[in-house]
């Protein structure tokens, strides 16, 4: 690849050999696509200094914007999987199961289900 080919058919060659990269569900797998998304960010960042200070200024606190959403992002998204670890690690059908097998340990016996509160059900104040 040479430098002044086009960032976006780079770009959308990456994205093509992305596509068959599979994370695990869960905040850690959830992340890893930020991650790389970050990382591509600044890639691109370098990657398009110029002598044009103004372009340069302008990209450079755009990422550090994204980068900066990014680590908040993550550090709450770490801070959710500390106090909800088993739905941090899994997400719909597989929290499910993890549930019924978890249960199933405890002989409390097999979770039939998630409660689903009925959105139009008015709360009454007494």
């Amino acid at each position: 690849m040479a430098f002044d080919q086009d960032p976006m058919n780079v770009l959308s060659k990456l994205s093509e050999a992305y596509q068959g990269v599979k994370f695990g569900s869960g905040v850690v797998g959830k992340t890893s696509y930020l991650t790389i998304g970050i990382i591509s960010l600044w890639f691109m960042v370098v990657w398009r200094i110029s002598s044009d200070w103004i372009m340069n200024l302008f990209l450079f606190v755009s990422a550090l914007i994204a980068s900066g959403l990014y680590i908040w992002w993550v550090l709450r998204t770490q801070k959710y999987a500390r106090e909800n670890p088993g739905l941090a690690m899994l997400e719909g059908a597989q929290f499910i199961e993890y549930q019924k097998w978890a249960a199933g340990i405890k002989d409390v016996g097999e979770v039939t289900g998630v409660l689903i509160v009925d959105p139009k059900l008015k709360i009454e104040d007494k």
